[in-house]
């Protein structure tokens, strides 16, 4: 415990005795019962100071408490007219009127009325004058207390509501901060990589309309260039629709699965158009997976095709393989060969070796692994995805290579 709790501890131990040393003090140690006869000495004492640690608790359960402190106020002064407890009962006020709502603790202090209906009554029988204007003013003064002791704890409620609304307020304005640096982000994605696609696509698309009839193999890597940069467009454009988003279920347009492991064959088709000696091998009866999942291996397949190209060399053997079992589905994604080739040229291919990195976390959050490194021949992405339950089986993938 921090010397702070203990402090707040000690401080609250102390209210409560302070609050049973005013009303034991307060007492003239007369015993006399109602009906007749005295009741032993100790009895008071005790069993107001077992009531009264009660109050420790007054601000988890402050209904409850005053309650109990109610009913103590109530039947003491019934049955022992000189005993009057007061302070705890004020002190538990207190803790209601500074917690609940107001029509509530509004009706907890008119309450109060019958406790000290019956002490004004007691203090005026044994009164010398006046009973009825004793009655009276005693009545009033604890009534004025009562008041003033639910008007300090109405005071702590306020602050305490304006305290949360301002914490309210200030989170309010937090993820309107975060809204709008997501805005701002997604406004430079779009100016430098948007652009930058786009050029790359015309570009491809005007050197087409140069290239001679017997081009027929560079007219196919620009024609995959140019696919490639449409599909990577629409990916850019969902994703930028997600920055854009405070809730993505909400943004129309957005409800649209991502990639899946049937888009698999046209990713590795597009790679075996642009020159890749690419090979998918499946293994095992495939199935329905949830859609995380799917985009998971996906994006294995071509961060693994990525990687080979950047640092293996187009000219290598890439096999790409789908094994499924009832739990999970492998994807491996195995490179045969070292050293660039002919149309890779490794220092011209940048890479900031993040993508292992985020494919990493991506597979993780959907309970599955993923291991990467180098062969004796290579280099191998493996991922293992899960796959809780059976489901039906899907049409199996048609091979490339």
């Amino acid at each position: 415990m921090t010397a702070r709790r203990l402090l707040e501890v000690a401080l609250r131990v102390a209210v409560v005795a302070l609050v049973l040393v005013v009303d034991l003090t307060i007492w003239n140690e007369d015993r006399q019962l109602r009906s007749g006869g005295d009741l032993p000495y100790v009895v008071i004492p005790v069993v107001t100071a077992v009531v009264y640690s009660t109050l420790l608790l007054r601000r988890r359960y402050p209904r409850s408490v005053l309650t109990l402190l109610w009913a103590f106020a109530l039947v003491s002064s019934l049955l022992v007219p000189q005993f009057q407890p007061v302070a705890g009962l004020l002190l538990a006020l207190h803790a209601v009127a500074s917690c609940r709502p107001p029509r509530e603790s509004a009706l907890w202090l008119a309450s109060l009325a019958f406790p000290f209906g019956v002490q004004s009554y007691n203090t005026s029988v044994v009164s010398a004058g006046d009973q009825e204007r004793d009655f009276a003013i005693v009545f009033l003064l604890w009534s004025l207390i009562g008041l003033a002791v639910w008007a300090v704890g109405r005071l702590s409620y306020s602050a305490a509501q304006r305290a949360w609304r301002l914490r309210e307020l200030e989170t309010a304005q937090a993820a309107e901060a975060v809204r709008a640096e997501r805005l701002q982000l997604a406004r430079e994605l779009h100016d430098i990589v948007s652009h930058a696609v786009t050029g790359m696509m015309l570009q491809a698309a005007g050197a087409q309309a140069l290239l001679r009839p017997t081009d027929e193999r560079l007219r196919t890597s620009l024609a995959v260039i140019e696919a490639t940069g449409v599909e990577a467009m629409s990916e850019l454009h969902r994703m930028l629709g997600l920055l854009h988003a405070a809730d993505p279920d909400l943004v129309p347009g957005l409800a649209t699965p991502g990639p899946t492991v049937a888009d698999i064959a046209t990713l590795l088709q597009l790679a075996a158009e642009a020159g890749r000696n690419v090979r998918l091998v499946q293994e095992g009866k495939a199935g329905a997976l949830d859609p995380s999942v799917e985009t998971a291996a996906y994006r294995v397949v071509q961060e693994g095709l990525t990687n080979s190209a950047k640092h293996a060399g187009s000219s290598a053997e890439v096999i790409v393989t789908l094994n499924w079992s009832e739990n999970a589905l492998e994807v491996a994604v195995i490179d045969r060969s070292r050293g660039p080739g002919p149309l890779t040229d490794r220092a011209a291919m940048p890479s900031s070796g993040r993508g292992l990195r985020g494919l990493t976390e991506r597979v993780s959050l959907i309970g599955g692994t993923l291991t990467s490194g180098a062969t004796a021949d290579g280099f191998a992405v493996t991922a293992r995805l899960p796959r809780p339950r059976p489901v039906p089986a899907l049409e199996a993938l048609d091979t490339v290579g």
